[in-house]
């Protein structure tokens, strides 16, 4: 596989709102990197100690300290500022973030086939950050519907489409943005273009072309499974890169080539760090380049993977994807418990010792 280590679109990095009113004067030497879906909130539901963790986090204590923190979630296929918006009203935080633009000097006019979403969703995301000639897999659909013939687009979906000759049309690259609304439709559709002639749809590139992969393959969120309001965890992203794989093997006998982004890719820990110290600095003044950093995630697999290996002090909490008692056994944590606010608090007193 072609792996990259950046963070692109559905990793949001979300950096709760900490300007200079959310510090002491005084630094504080660590901060924390806290994962929203799962630990803070499982679908539309907040988990019930997430605010008493981030009003301890922004001073209710026992020594009145605020706490740098920067949230992260899988969560996308809206705008940045819809997506601040509903987290504000989920969990009573207001929040924004940032950084899924890396790709946007290479690909600004190029047209990209971005996948995921509800509607136009996606396009709107990609528009916003200056991806200026953006296909949506209706588009194709609506030039061709022989292309995927088992949907059929109703007319609320007709007057969303580009109306563009695709036979005329170069696709420079594929961007998953979110997960996929229609897995057939969508692998079937990605699948024709890697598999064309220099990007065109209904061109058939020899095997000898194939094996140079020229449109370049892009995902936003490695997750297999994700955790909602349901008992048994969701299917994720990463389930319809699998299927995308398996189905490409046995159709060109060829192995796809992508670039991954999200955790456990050392960039958006990078990206997180970048930002606590950022807003340190702009609080009080100090960057402190060797802050302690803990990290809070419910999947062993993304979150504390991630976080053991950029060297950060990894908290396993059991309100999302892991419900064990004990450690979980591939990527044990640097500590396990219950939820959220336990763990802001375990972490409070290692460093501060009260």
């Amino acid at each position: 596989h072609l792996y990259s280590s950046q963070s692109l679109l559905n990793k949001f990095i979300i950096n709760a709102a900490i300007g200079r009113r959310c510090y002491s004067s005084s630094p504080c030497h660590y901060g924390i990197c806290i994962d929203i879906d799962g630990v803070l909130i499982k679908g539309k539901t907040v988990i019930p100690e997430a605010k008493s963790a981030l009003q301890f986090l922004g001073g209710e204590n026992k020594l009145k300290k605020k706490i740098p923190f920067v949230l992260l979630t899988n969560g996308g296929g809206m705008t940045e500022i819809k997506k601040a918006e509903e987290f504000s009203e989920i969990i009573g935080v207001q929040v924004s973030h940032s950084p899924m633009r890396q790709l946007v000097p290479k690909f600004k006019d190029s047209e990209i086939l971005v996948i995921g979403g509800m509607g136009d969703n996606c396009k709107i995301v990609a528009k916003s950050y200056g991806f200026n000639r953006v296909v949506l897999p209706n588009d194709v659909l609506a030039w061709k519907p022989s292309i995927w013939p088992f949907t059929k687009l109703r007319e609320d979906d007709l007057k969303l489409t580009r109306k563009l000759d695709f036979s005329n049309v170069k696709i420079e690259a594929v961007m998953v943005f979110h997960d996929s609304h229609d897995w057939g439709r969508d692998l079937q559709i990605v699948s024709d273009i890697l598999q064309s002639k220099d990007g065109y749809f209904e061109t058939l590139a020899s095997h000898e072309e194939l094996s140079v992969q020229n449109i370049p393959l892009f995902f936003s969120n490695p997750d297999i499974i994700w955790s909602n309001d349901c008992f048994i965890p969701r299917m994720a992203q990463g389930s319809f890169r699998l299927s995308l794989e398996h189905l490409y093997k046995q159709i060109t006998g060829l192995q796809i080539k992508y670039t991954l982004f999200g955790k456990p890719e050392p960039v958006t820990y990078k990206f997180a760090l970048k930002l606590l110290e950022d807003h340190a600095f702009e609080a009080t003044g100090h960057r402190l380049p060797n802050r302690k950093i803990y990290a809070v995630g419910d999947n062993p697999a993304s979150d504390i993977a991630g976080a053991n290996a950029h060297g950060w002090t990894s908290i396993l909490v059991r309100t999302g994807l892991f419900k064990g008692e004990d450690n979980h056994h591939l990527h044990p944590a640097n500590h396990v418990t219950d939820n959220i606010l336990q763990a802001v608090e375990w972490m409070f007193y290692q460093e501060e010792k009260v």
